[in-house]
């Protein structure tokens, strides 16, 4: 099972290592083209694989090499003709002391070898850089490489092309956008298309102010939006071959900032209610709404029932919204000493709650052990503190119970309850 195993991997490694390049013959070759170079290889390349195009010793056209491992390239003059240079460089062979051959072919009929011409010099196992001179090119006519090296050889190879005869006209880049000359607000989403000739498999690269902002292929749209006043949109065209060209310039128009604001922090007890003051709009929207008398005025009413961030959006007089916000706090926490001492001294006579005063509506209530009430309030401002008597009548020491509820008008109910103890 063993050898078995490691036969299967051999096999499978010597059919990876010999697999055909796809351009292996005429009809499947390669299109190169100026500022697109290309790498090959001639390892598992076969000769003569396809009926006509003949890439073997039988082939029309005067080779000076024997074609046994053989792959293909092709090119497509320009509207003028003329020459065309085909380098091949780092050359790279595995095995053997041979190197890379190559000759470029007319063939009136695509990929037929009875009408193969030899249009170039020949070059045979090279292992050198070299190159293939195409002299008097057609205008408008495919011609091809063909590349070789022999059979006890395999070569990498990169192949590259020049000349006036394959130098294109560059490709033209026209942007627009959905917003045409129409001031935007800062917030709206401008869609800019791009339309392109004389280009394959075109890429437009966007730019704001000379900086790159995104590349899309041709036919996506590039969406935008926070522009300033006077940002320059501009896109850059890129083709598989050929030079990249520049776009028209697109000029943003932003109506400027105006300074929107929703007033300054606020504290406020457990349901109390403060006034919001939003400034700088035409018309207002606050939210949420839910606790605010009118969300749609500049100073409406709020009384949340916990700490809020309201959102303020204010529209310009030209239809633009800017955003402000503004956070009321709700105070919601006291100090309660669990002791004090009603003896006349002058020194904590009385039972004084930290920081009730935020909550001027707040119920105080003491019980004694046997739930009998001996003191109540509803506010508890300095002339109102607890000072140890029931009636008038001092009480005894002891530890007595208290509930103080910070509801307000049956809302939420936050209450605390504990021990306080007199002491003499």
């Amino acid at each position: 099972m063993k050898h078995l195993l490691l036969t299967l991997l051999a096999f499978t490694s010597f059919l990876t290592s010999y697999a055909q390049p796809s351009n292996d013959n005429c009809t499947g070759a390669t299109t190169i083209c100026i500022g697109n170079n290309k790498t090959g290889n001639t390892d598992g390349a076969t000769a003569q694989v396809c009926a006509t195009c003949a890439d073997g010793p039988t082939v029309v056209g005067s080779a000076c090499f024997d074609m046994e491992k053989t792959i293909w390239y092709q090119f497509t003059t320009n509207a003028t003709g003329g020459n065309a240079d085909i380098a091949i460089s780092a050359i790279s062979c595995s095995i053997g002391s041979g190197g890379i051959s190559g000759t470029v072919y007319g063939a009136p009929t695509p990929c037929n070898s009875a009408t193969y011409t030899s249009v170039s010099n020949c070059v045979v196992n090279s292992t050198a850089n070299f190159t293939l001179n195409a002299i008097g090119l057609a205008a408008n006519t495919t011609y091809y490489i063909l590349v070789a090296s022999e059979s006890a050889s395999s070569c990498g190879f990169s192949i590259s092309i020049s000349g006036p005869a394959v130098v294109l006209p560059p490709g033209l880049i026209s942007i627009s956008n959905n917003s045409g000359s129409t001031t935007i607000c800062p917030e709206d989403v401008v869609k800019f298309t791009a339309s392109t000739m004389n280009c394959t498999n075109p890429r437009v690269k966007w730019f704001i102010d000379g900086g790159q902002a995104e590349e899309t292929t041709n036919g996506d749209a590039w969406s935008r939006n926070y522009f300033t006043d006077g940002n320059v949109v501009t896109a850059e065209l890129w083709c598989d071959c050929g030079a990249v060209s520049n776009s028209n310039a697109l000029i943003i128009n932003v109506h400027p900032f105006i300074t929107i604001d929703a007033g300054p922090y606020v504290n406020i007890p457990f349901g109390g209610s403060t006034q919001l003051n939003g400034t700088g709009g035409v018309t207002y929207s606050w939210a949420p709404g839910s606790t605010l008398d009118n969300p749609n005025i500049a100073n409406p009413i709020a009384t949340p029932l916990s700490t809020t961030n309201y959102i303020l959006t204010a529209t310009s007089t030209e239809g633009c919204r800017f955003f402000a916000d503004v956070i009321v706090n709700i105070l919601d926490s006291i100090y309660i000493p669990n002791t004090f001492t009603p003896n006349s001294d002058g020194v904590n006579d009385t039972w004084q709650i930290m920081l009730i005063d935020n909550f001027p509506k707040a119920e105080v209530t003491v019980f004694d052990r046997w739930g009998q009430i001996v003191f109540k309030t509803i506010g508890y401002p300095t002339s109102a503190r607890w000072n140890g008597t029931r009636n008038g009548k001092a009480l005894p020491a002891s530890t007595y119970y208290y509930t103080i509820s910070l509801s307000i008008d049956s809302k939420e109910e936050r209450v605390k309850t504990g021990s306080i103890t007199i002491i003499y």
